[in-house]
C-alpha cells in the first residue's frame, strides 16, 4: 500500500493541468506519477465519493475554499476554507457536498505510526484522530508550499517527485504535533500569539482553568470584546466556537487521567469540567468511536 496519495478536484490550476495532464484525452480518474510514498492525482468524477466508504488508510481533507459537508455513521461535518478533518482507518463516511477545491492525502497506518514513534509518540495502537473540524496555521501553510511548489517547478518532474516524496513526512509531522487524537495531552496555541494577541490570552485563560463553567461573557471579557464579536472571531481565527475547543481541551486533559490514574470516568468527568458523565462519554464517543472505558482499556494493555 502507498504511503500517501494526492488529489486535487476540481482542478481550476491551469498550470498544475500543465503537470499533470499527458495528452488530450484525460480520463475522469487518473493516476499521474507514483512515487515510493504516494500517487499524484486528477480528479474529476466525483459520483463515488457520495456512497458510504471506509478506507483502509488516514485521510486528511482539507478545504482550499467553500463548504465541504460529509456524514459519517456518528455524525455531520461541515467545514469551510482553510478547515480540515481526518479519517481515521475503518471509518465509515461519505461526502454529501463540495463547493470550490478540496485538497486530499491517504496516509498509510504503518507509514504515520513509523514517524510517530520516531518522534516519540508511544501509544499501544493505531492513533486515532479526533472526527472534528480543526484549523492550523502550520498545515494552512504546507498546504500553500505543496502547491506553490508544485506550480513553481511544473517543468521538472523529477523534482515534483522528490519534492511530494518529502512532504508526506512533514505532513504526517506536522498532523502529529497540532491535529488532536488519542495521542494527544496539549493543545498547540504558541502560534496565535502572533495571530490574534486577544484569542491567544484567552485560550491560556480557557487552559489554565479549564474545569471552570466558563460562560461566553467572560471569555470574551479576556479578549476586550463584546461576547457577540468574540464569538464570530474566535471561530474565525481557530475554526470552532469557543465552547467547543474548551469541550475538546477537556476531552485531552482527560485522556492523560484516563491512562495515568485509577479515577473512575466520572471523576474524570467531573475533574475536567464536565456537566455530567453522559455529556463526557458523548462527546468523546463522537470524537473517536469509543467510550472512554474501552480507549483506557486498550490503552492500558
Amino acid at each position: 500500500m502507498i504511503n500517501a496519495c494526492f488529489i486535487y478536484f476540481p482542478p481550476h490550476y491551469d498550470t498544475i493541468h500543465y503537470i499533470i495532464k499527458e495528452g488530450d484525452d484525460m480520463a475522469p480518474s487518473k493516476i499521474i506519477r507514483g512515487i515510493d510514498k504516494g500517487t499524484f492525482l486528477l480528479k474529476r468524477d466525483f459520483s463515488q465519493e457520495s456512497n458510504w466508504r471506509a478506507d483502509h488508510c488516514y485521510k486528511f481533507i482539507y478545504s482550499l475554499d467553500g463548504m465541504i459537508n460529509y456524514q459519517t455513521n456518528r455524525n455531520q461535518i461541515n467545514f469551510n476554507h482553510h478547515q480540515y478533518i481526518l479519517f481515521n482507518p475503518q471509518d465509515e463516511h461519505k461526502q454529501l457536498a463540495v463547493e470550490g477545491k478540496k485538497f486530499l492525502i491517504e496516509l498509510n497506518p504503518t507509514f504515520l505510526n513509523h514517524v510517530s514513534k520516531s518522534v516519540g509518540f508511544v501509544v499501544q495502537n493505531d492513533i486515532q484522530f479526533a472526527l472534528n473540524v480543526q484549523k492550523s496555521p502550520q498545515i494552512s501553510n504546507w498546504v500553500k508550499f505543496v502547491l506553490d511548489y508544485i506550480v513553481i517547478e511544473k517543468n521538472d518532474p523529477h523534482a515534483v517527485e522528490l519534492f511530494l516524496e518529502h512532504s508526506f513526512s512533514q505532513l504526517a509531522l506536522i498532523l502529529l504535533k497540532n491535529a488532536v487524537g488519542t495521542h494527544t495531552q496539549d493543545i498547540h496555541v504558541n502560534s496565535y500569539k502572533i495571530i490574534s494577541p486577544q484569542i491567544y490570552a484567552t485560550i491560556c485563560a480557557l487552559k489554565e482553568s479549564y474545569p471552570y463553567s466558563w460562560n461566553l461573557d467572560q471569555m470574551a471579557e479576556i479578549a476586550n470584546l463584546n461576547k457577540y464579536q468574540f464569538a464570530h472571531f474566535f471561530k474565525e481565527i481557530i475554526g470552532i466556537s469557543p465552547y467547543s475547543w474548551l469541550q475538546l481541551y477537556r476531552i485531552i486533559r482527560s485522556q492523560e487521567m484516563l491512562i495515568k490514574t485509577d479515577k473512575t470516568t466520572l471523576q474524570i468527568a467531573m475533574d475536567c469540567g464536565f456537566s455530567s458523565i453522559t455529556v463526557y462519554n458523548q462527546l468523546f464517543k463522537r470524537l473517536y468511536g469509543i467510550t472512554p472505558e474501552v480507549f483506557r482499556e486498550r490503552m492500558n494493555k
